[in-house]
C-alpha cells in the first residue's frame, strides 16, 4: 500500500487526544456518566442578573439560546431567534436530540464579548487561563469574541451552537475525528438570511465578510512564509501535524472536505450516514465500507477541487468525476490520443494516465463560447484555445486551455499549466491528465462549444 494511502486510512482509525486546553474550539467535558437515550445533564450555572447588569452585560432570550453580551443591542437582538431557526434545521440535518432526565428542551447559553474583563467581573468566564481565539464551547455554554462583520458574528455563533448540539449527548467521549466535528460546524453555519438557508455555498463575496474559506483553500503553501505553510494534500488534512485548530486554513480545509463529501454526487451515498454521527464508534461504523481505492480517488478529486472552488461553484457542471475510465499511455497503439474538452464543464479527465515519465505534445483546435463576467452579460464572447484577454479567471484569460497533471501518489500539489493552442509537457510517472477551458466555476452554465486536443509523445528527452 502506498505510504500516503496509509495516512489517508488514519481518517477511519486515528486516535484523537484531547488535552486540558482548547482543542478544536472544544473544552474538557466533566466526567458525567452517559445514560443511553438521554442528554447529559445541563451544566450551566444560574445567571446572576444583578451582577450581569452591574458589569454592563445584557441578557437576550429565546427558546434555544440565552445570549449574554456587552455588544450594541442592534448586533444582538436577532441572534437568539436565528439560533431557534437554526436548531430546527439541525434537527433535520443531524437528527433529533435525546431528551434529558428532566424532560427539558435543549437550550444553551452563549457569551458574546466585546470587553472580556466585563465577563470576568461578572463571574461567567471559567477559572484559569481560558483561551478564546474566536469561539470556544464547553458543555451547554459557549464563549465568542465579537466580530467586526455582521455575517461572521452570526456564522461564529451558529458554529459554536453546532458543537453544543453535537456534544450534549456524549460530551467529548470518543468523538469523531476533529476535522469532521469542525467541518460539519463550518458547513452548517454558512448561511444567508434572505431567503433564510443554512449549509450553503456562498455565491459571492459581498454579504459573507470575514468568512474567507474559499480564499484560504485556493492559497498554496508557497504563498505563505515557510514557518506558516501548511500542507494542503488530503493526507495532510486528515492527519495534520498539529491537532489544534489555530489557523483559518485548518478551518477552511475541514469545511472544504465535509462540504465535498456532502455535495459531490458520487460521494453523497457512501458518506450519507456521517450527518448523524455523534461518537467515534458511530463514525467508524459509517465509514467501515470505504475502500483504499475510494480513498485514493478522493485524494485526487481533492487536488482538483483546490483549483476549482469558487463563490457560486456549479455543482452540476464543475465537480471532477470520481471514477472516470483510464487507459495507460504505454498501452495505446500508436501512442496518440484525441480528447474533447467541453466549455461548460470544469476539470475533465483526459482518459490517459502515465506509468512512466514521458514528454507529451498537446495540440488544440476549435472554438467555444464563454460568458463574460457577472455584470457584463450583454455580450457573448467566442474563444480559441489561447483564450481571450477581455476578462480573466484565476489570473488567466477566459477560454484558455489548461492542464493539470495529477499524481496518483501525490507528494505535492499539481501546478496548473496553460496550454493554449499547443505546448509540450514533461509528465512524471504515475500522473493522470486532466483538462479544462478556463472560466469562473459559477459561470459555466451559459458556455457552449469545445476544443479538440491531440496528445502525442514528443521526440527527445
Amino acid at each position: 500500500m502506498p505510504s500516503y494511502l496509509r495516512h489517508l486510512l488514519l481518517w477511519v482509525g486515528c486516535v484523537c487526544l484531547l488535552p486540558d486546553t482548547e482543542v478544536l474550539g472544544q473544552g474538557r467535558q466533566p466526567a458525567t456518566a452517559v445514560v443511553p437515550g438521554q442528554r447529559l445533564p445541563d451544566d450551566r450555572p444560574p445567571l446572576d442578573l444583578q451582577r450581569l447588569q452591574a458589569s454592563g452585560l445584557t441578557v437576550y432570550r429565546s427558546r434555544h439560546l440565552i445570549l449574554v453580551s456587552d455588544a450594541p443591542a442592534e448586533q444582538c437582538r436577532g441572534l437568539p431567534e436565528l439560533a431557534d431557526q437554526f436548531c430546527r434545521a439541525l434537527q433535520q440535518q443531524l437528527g433529533p436530540l435525546a431528551t434529558d432526565a428532566a424532560g427539558t428542551e435543549f437550550q444553551v447559553t452563549g457569551y458574546l464579548m466585546d470587553a472580556r474583563e466585563r465577563f470576568q467581573d461578572a463571574g461567567v468566564l471559567p477559572d484559569g487561563d481560558f483561551v478564546i481565539r474566536h469561539g470556544r464551547h464547553r458543555g451547554y455554554q459557549f464563549w465568542m469574541a465579537n466580530q467586526p462583520s455582521d455575517y461572521y458574528r452570526r456564522h461564529l455563533l451558529l458554529h459554536e451552537f453546532v458543537h453544543c448540539y453535537l456534544m450534549c449527548e456524549y460530551g467529548l467521549r470518543d468523538i469523531p475525528p476533529l476535522w469532521y466535528t469542525e467541518g460539519i460546524a463550518e458547513v452548517l453555519a454558512t448561511h444567508r438570511l434572505e431567503p433564510l438557508e443554512f449549509g450553503i455555498l456562498p455565491d459571492q463575496l459581498n454579504g459573507f465578510e470575514g468568512w474567507g474559506r474559499i480564499t484560504e483553500l485556493r492559497k498554496r503553501p508557497a504563498d505563505n512564509p515557510p514557518d506558516d505553510a501548511e500542507g494542503l494534500l488530503l493526507s495532510d488534512v486528515l492527519n495534520p501535524q498539529s491537532r489544534i485548530f489555530l489557523s483559518d486554513l485548518r478551518y477552511a480545509q475541514a469545511w472544504g472536505l465535509v462540504w465535498l463529501l456532502r455535495n459531490h454526487p458520487e460521494l453523497q451515498r457512501p458518506f450519507a450516514g456521517l450527518a448523524r454521527v455523534r461518537t467515534r464508534a458511530q463514525f467508524d461504523a459509517v465509514t467501515a465500507g470505504i475502500t483504499p481505492a475510494q480513498l485514493q480517488r478522493l485524494a485526487i478529486v481533492w487536488q482538483l477541487m483546490l483549483d476549482s472552488w469558487d463563490e457560486g461553484f456549479d455543482v452540476e457542471r464543475s465537480f471532477p468525476p470520481l471514477s472516470p475510465q483510464w487507459q495507460a499511455w504505454s498501452e495505446l497503439s500508436p501512442a496518440k490520443q484525441e480528447v474533447e474538452v467541453l466549455a461548460d464543464r470544469g476539470w475533465q479527465p483526459g482518459g490517459v494516465w502515465f506509468r512512466d515519465a514521458v514528454r507529451l505534445r498537446l495540440t488544440a483546435t476549435g472554438r467555444c463560447v464563454v460568458q463574460p463576467a457577472q455584470g457584463s452579460r450583454a455580450r457573448v464572447w467566442e474563444s480559441e484555445p489561447a483564450g481571450i484577454t477581455i476578462d480573466y479567471a484565476q489570473g488567466r484569460p477566459l477560454g484558455e486551455l489548461q492542464v493539470l497533471l495529477v499524481k496518483r501518489e501525490p507528494q505535492s500539489l499539481p501546478q496548473r499549466v496553460s496550454v493554449g493552442p499547443g505546448s509540450e509537457l514533461s509528465v512524471a510517472a504515475g500522473s493522470e491528465l486532466w483538462l479544462r477551458i478556463n472560466d469562473f466555476e459559477g459561470q459555466r452554465k451559459g458556455n457552449s462549444g469545445s476544443y479538440r486536443v491531440q496528445l502525442q509523445q514528443a521526440d527527445g528527452p
